[in-house]
């Protein structure tokens, strides 16, 4: 018997390390497999040694230039979609892909990939092995197409489902921009002019001995109280953050806090537009792609960020268990738009449900861009006069103490 460590993910795509006593390699692998993990690396004691360093951390996972982002994964499947279109087998399609990516980490996981289809094992099962890479919509649409004998249409519904997501991203991140700028050039001119200008005046007004205006003064206070009290505030803010942080990652915590953003006017209407996109999206993919319902719902039950909209998905599933519809199932879970029920309704009675949610998400995310665009639009001018305000505010205060300077030297 032999001493075999093993580095592996579970099914929640979790990193697992440990040791097993088997006799070979192989049957490492088969115990590996009947305890449903996924193994990374398996080596003998020596090999293990030598694994214990900052690889053990796994560091670079965490650097940009290391991480699989949706673009790469967008890239990976329309390039297998149209290798496949083309008429070449998976394994050799894969093989291709290998010699055509650029990014290394994702290269890694095609060659991995190739490697399981190359076994025996089948594509999904493959891309199972790889949870933080490939979503479990992405996996059991594979699954779906592979047992059809339609892959390479679902891996087309899937680069369009993908591409989708990344021009939402790309809008939301492009709008941001601006705003952002705008913030941090206010914020740090606040700064400046608190921390830098305005103990100057104070040093000038102490050496001449005459007292502060009652503004500028104010000013001087809240500095040298910011000043003095700068670490114990940083720490109070830190606990504060680090409990909020916890709190929020319970799962009691978390639905209370995104119920109550659903509460908040403009994020609620924000927030809904986002979910119901994704869903409907997700929902519309599966059902042209003959998944089942009620499959396909308890599938796009986890695309859901919002604690609120995935809890609303377990009345609607129980509905869609009991037979009576779409149109009933998302009355029950009580957070959907009604022209989101009444055009899935008419979809439903004309046989026409997943080219309706489809439908559905296109308004949406039309809906998404003008609304955010509306937002920014209000947004900037606000953000403008709110520092235009607290600037002026600052260069006020500066100007009444020069002023009654020049005063008194008069």
């Amino acid at each position: 018997m032999a001493t075999f460590y093993y580095r592996a993910t579970n099914s929640h795509g979790k990193v697992e390390t440990g040791q097993v006593e088997t006799e070979t390699k192989q049957h490492a692998l088969e115990k590996l497999e009947k305890m449903g993990l996924f193994p990374i690396l398996i080596s003998n004691k020596q090999q293990a040694r030598k694994d214990i360093s900052l690889k053990g951390i796994d560091i670079e996972a965490y650097l940009p230039s290391n991480r699989i982002s949706g673009a790469h994964v967008l890239d990976f499947t329309d390039k297998l979609a149209t290798l496949l279109k083309a008429g070449l087998p998976l394994a050799k399609s894969l093989k291709l892909l290998i010699d055509t990516t650029q990014h290394e980490p994702m290269k890694d996981v095609i060659q991995t990939v190739l490697k399981d289809v190359s076994a025996g094992k089948s594509f999904a099962e493959s891309l199972a092995k790889h949870p933080k890479v490939f979503s479990r919509l992405y996996i059991n649409m594979v699954k779906t197409g592979e047992a059809a004998g339609v892959l390479e249409k679902i891996l087309f519904s899937l680069r369009d489902y993908q591409e989708s997501r990344q021009n939402l991203k790309s809008f939301l991140v492009s709008a941001l921009i601006y705003p952002s700028i705008l913030l941090v050039v206010g914020i740090g001119t606040v700064l400046v002019l608190v921390l830098f200008v305005l103990p100057r005046f104070q040093e000038v007004f102490e050496q001449v001995g005459q007292e502060l205006p009652f503004i500028t003064r104010l000013l001087v206070d809240m500095t040298t109280f910011l000043s003095t009290y700068k670490w114990p505030l940083i720490v109070f803010f830190l606990v504060i953050w680090i409990w909020f942080a916890r709190w929020k990652s319970t799962p009691e915590g978390r639905f209370k806090w995104d119920s109550l953003k659903l509460k908040t006017p403009i994020l609620k209407t924000i927030i809904t537009e986002v979910e119901v996109t994704k869903f409907s999206n997700a929902l519309g993919i599966l059902l042209t792609s003959s998944v089942s319902l009620l499959e396909a719902m308890s599938i796009v039950k986890e695309l859901f960020e919002n604690a609120v909209f995935q809890k609303s998905m377990e009345p609607a599933i129980k509905c869609v268990k009991r037979g009576d519809g779409m149109n009933a199932a998302l009355t029950q879970a009580g957070v959907f738009p009604k022209m989101v029920i009444h055009l899935i309704t008419v979809g439903e009675e004309t046989g026409t449900l997943g080219e309706m949610f489809q439908k559905v998400a296109g308004i949406y995310q039309q809906n998404i861009e003008r609304n955010i665009k509306r937002l920014l639009a209000m947004f900037e001018p606000v953000m403008i006069i709110i520092m235009f305000v607290v600037v002026g505010f600052i260069v006020a205060a500066m100007l009444l103490a020069v002023t009654s300077l020049s005063q008194a030297a008069v």
